[in-house]
């Protein structure tokens, strides 16, 4: 379909080039714009992020749009609820695609208290296991170690499913 609209908008600049009416070439630039507005709508979608509730407790569900075009969704969900100078330098989806391992930079140590540790990787666990059902498990990785730097953030140990940073229903 979208090449449809793509080569049906290319005829249509190609025959107002060969006229000298205004109103032919208006319209095959409007065909034009619209085919893109077309692609751009059709890349973006509503996603559930995951963010800290007032109280730093409990992490609570977000929807935000996400243009697939732009990033990818991992990165994405990363900005959106990353903590504020730290750096994801890279991440990779292993073990038949149920481990998700992100890599933080040194930014890792901006991460201060057991609520602040709870909040960063709750809102990481929660977001990243909404919009990927098939990850199992998230490992956190710090300049690529897994070694334990910090009592407040499980570098090197996988947080599951199993674990929820979100508020108990009653």
């Amino acid at each position: 379909m979208r090449k449809w609209l793509l080569a049906s908008a290319f005829v249509s600049v190609l025959l107002a080039g060969c006229t000298e009416d205004n109103t032919q070439k208006s319209e095959a630039v409007t065909k034009v714009e619209a085919a893109k507005q077309t692609e751009k709508v059709a890349t973006k979608q509503q996603i559930t992020v995951f963010v800290s509730d007032e109280q730093a407790e409990y992490v609570e569900p977000l929807k935000v749009p996400y243009e697939s075009m732009k990033l990818s969704l991992i990165r994405f969900i990363y900005d959106e609820v990353g903590r504020e100078g730290v750096g994801l330098i890279d991440y990779t989806i292993k073990n038949n695609d149920r481990t998700l391992v992100l890599n933080f930079d040194d930014g890792i140590f901006k991460v201060q208290g057991s609520a602040g540790g709870r909040m960063f990787m709750g809102s990481l666990a929660e977001s990243y296991f909404a919009n990927f059902p098939y990850i199992e498990e998230i490992i956190l990785l710090h300049n690529g170690s897994p070694e334990e730097i910090l009592d407040h953030v499980s570098i090197g140990q996988p947080i599951t499913r199993k674990q929820s940073f979100t508020k108990p229903e009653n």
